[in-house]
């Protein structure tokens, strides 16, 4: 927790300051600067310590090869998407908002793509290696799994506010808490449900590929205000977990904790 503190408040932005060009903050170069930076140094870092510091295999922490988490990839990817996109569907349906692209589809679909390799390396799966993978395995080996969800999902959202509230300032902090304490949660329920971290970097990609795509301003145009698109955005977080149950056909283990193998 205290190295990846260290990388996102201080090595990211001195990394990142060279190429801050805000009239291009979503696709410039300091976001793919910044996203290969910490993709390098937070893998490499958690192998490191779970290595020499822990003594514990890799596969302890369940971030398989993508052969095996390719299925608890599209569960998590699939536990956001359907009732995500069912919202949104409902949303534009309703006339609550509008979405006009801003660009041919051809450009759009490749600006996603690239979206999306942005929001891997930046987020989902540094994020998620080092608070559903490492934090969550240490964490249960001394409490339930329930217990874990929790208390890593309050290191995710302490770490998470701190951050935008040093580049926002103190008026998100209650805005802040609350989304990604929900978010965290419901994420490391995923990953309790499946035992695999990958499920929970396909949510996390979706969720926030989506919501870049759409607030960003870059790739659509959103009408009718940002309210009725973020009401759109609940299903996740209240049928997300029901989902990824369904899809896996697992509950996982709530109750016990689980030894972490030598």
């Amino acid at each position: 927790m205290a190295a990846a503190m260290v990388l996102w408040y201080a090595l990211l932005p001195l990394v990142r300051a060279p190429f801050a060009a805000p009239e291009d903050a979503q696709f410039g170069a300091a976001r793919w600067v910044t996203a290969a930076v910490v993709t390098v140094v937070a893998v490499p870092l958690i192998r490191a310590v779970r290595r020499y510091l822990d003594r514990r295999p890799w596969e302890g922490l369940h971030l398989t090869g993508f052969r095996e988490g390719w299925w608890p990839f599209l569960v998590g990817a699939l536990a956001w998407a359907i009732p995500g996109f069912a919202g949104i569907g409902i949303a534009l349906g309703l006339g609550w908002v509008e979405l006009v692209p801003r660009m041919a589809v051809p450009e759009l679909v490749g600006y996603l793509a690239l979206l999306t390799v942005l929001v891997l390396l930046y987020e989902a799966l540094p994020e998620e290696l080092i608070f559903r993978g490492y934090l969550f395995r240490n964490l249960n080996t001394v409490m339930a799994g329930w217990l874990a969800v929790v208390a890593q999902a309050a290191l995710f959202t302490l770490f998470g506010t701190a951050l935008w509230v040093l580049s926002s300032g103190w008026e998100v902090l209650g805005e802040r808490v609350t989304l990604f304490f929900a978010m965290a949660v419901v994420i490391g329920c995923l990953r309790v449900v499946t035992g695999n971290v990958w499920t929970c970097i396909g949510f996390h990609l979706v969720f926030q590929v989506t919501a870049q795509a759409v607030l960003g301003g870059r790739l659509f145009e959103l009408r009718g205000g940002e309210d009725g698109f973020m009401l759109a955005l609940v299903g996740p977080f209240v049928f997300g977990v029901l989902v990824a149950s369904l899809l896996s056909r697992r509950d996982g283990n709530w109750r016990e904790r689980v030894p972490d193998p030598a």
